[in-house]
């Protein structure tokens, strides 16, 4: 009895005058925001994959900076999750080496005087988020030599045809008949021609529509699957069995399947047929003889409603600069 006492007398001398209150409320808020992990920049499966609300304005910079390489949205979340005042688009071209057209390495993004004193450049944190950081170095060419407008990408948060999923690959909005090629050196894996009109889902009711699966087996480390979809009637230029290279055509680009609109639909897996990030294995140096980067346009809806949505973005990001 007589320790609660003393307790209590202690607590009072401690928090009787206003500052050593203040003092004491910070303290205890502190302990609370710590336990909530606020400070810090630390990423997790929640957040990187809770990202309907960046969606618009990460596909506005990836759209805009692709080609010259790419930076996955978790990287750019990292900082702007601790300065929401760094706009996705800044971030991509800070995180962006241009020469190499790869990510730049964290060392060196954190030189720039922008982000050098955040708690997310301190070595401690890097390593704390390293598989979101890491942006691996592929091999991969682009299934596409003409431009194209990136209308969902992987692990994107959306709903579609009134159902809410994650993306397990790229969707790479084109003209109908735009040649899709080969994006590594491998054998063709399936061939899968359902549908014979060149209509999308909502008309057609086949969730399946046109696919060709290519397994990468040559010159890499791994064995990596590789998904074409929603591919133009008849198109196929492989069987099931023929070895393809680097820029090997292999169909063309439809709205057949669980499509809304004229894109190829880009998507890996690992040898165990696990989805992963696709973009991270193309190596943007890689270019056909061909390649043209002037987007031929869709003429669809599914492309206009997009690019009305991407205007909006950045009418919107130039009103809060």
């Amino acid at each position: 009895m007589q320790s609660k006492k003393k307790k209590n007398i202690l607590i009072k001398v401690i928090c009787g005058s206003s500052v050593l209150f203040i003092g004491c409320i910070l303290v205890v808020l502190c302990c609370v925001l710590m336990l909530f992990d606020f400070f810090g920049a630390k990423l997790t499966k929640e957040k990187v994959q809770n990202n309907l609300e960046y969606s618009d304005a990460y596909l506005l910079a990836v759209n805009n900076y692709l080609k010259d390489g790419y930076v996955p949205l978790q990287r750019l979340l990292y900082f702007h999750l601790e300065d929401t005042t760094l706009a996705l688009e800044t971030l991509y071209t800070m995180n962006q080496n241009k020469e190499q057209k790869t990510a730049r390495e964290m060392k060196t993004v954190c030189e720039d005087q922008r982000v050098k004193n955040m708690v997310a450049c301190t070595d401690t944190n890097i390593n704390e988020n390293k598989e979101y950081l890491e942006v691996s170095t592929g091999h991969f060419n682009l299934p596409l030599d003409k431009d194209f407008l990136i209308t969902s990408y992987y692990n994107e948060q959306r709903t579609i045809f009134e159902i809410s999923d994650f993306h397990s690959g790229w969707d790479l909005a084109v003209a109908a008949e735009t040649p899709v090629y080969s994006v590594c050196s491998g054998v063709v894996e399936d061939v899968t021609f359902t549908q014979d009109t060149n209509v999308s889902y909502e008309i057609s009711g086949n969730k399946i529509g046109n696919l060709i699966t290519i397994k990468c087996n040559k010159d890499y480390e791994e064995t990596y699957y590789v998904i074409f979809a929603h591919l133009y009637p008849n198109s196929a230029k492989v069987k099931v069995g023929d070895e393809v290279e680097h820029w090997t055509e292999i169909a063309s680009v439809g709205t057949t399947g669980y499509a809304n609109g004229n894109h190829l639909h880009y998507q890996v897996e690992n040898s165990n047929r696990e989805t992963i990030d696709g973009m991270q294995l193309i190596d943007f140096t890689l270019e056909n003889s061909n390649t043209q980067f002037e987007l031929e346009k869709p003429h669809d809806k599914y492309y206009d409603d997009f690019v009305e949505k991407q205007e909006a973005q950045k009418y919107y990001d130039e009103l809060h600069k």
